[in-house]
């Protein structure tokens, strides 16, 4: 089996400080689990202010998908929308 690599978007629920983006950003090292691997986690600036938060994670391709992966990122506090935006084998 190989492995899923893919580009999910975190948008917070408004303009949000550096301390609270780096508070979304600490709580994603703690929410992804084995098997997922996360990769680059990256603030994005998106409009007027507004940051997102990319995320780059790899999931076996046996592990039902990224839909856990989403749940759980969407679960963070101050998190609005969780996207995934690109989606790849290796």
């Amino acid at each position: 089996m190989g492995e899923v690599i893919a580009l999910i978007r975190l948008m917070p629920n408004g303009v949000l400080s550096d301390n609270e983006l780096q508070t979304i950003i600490d709580k994603i090292g703690n929410v992804i689990k084995d098997p997922v691997k996360l990769g680059r986690v990256e603030v994005k600036d998106i409009a007027f202010g507004l940051r997102g938060v990319n995320v780059t994670v790899s999931v076996p391709d046996s592990e039902g998908g990224l839909d856990p992966v989403v749940d759980v990122l969407s679960k963070i506090d101050k998190v609005d929308n969780v996207e995934v935006v690109d989606v790849g084998r290796i």
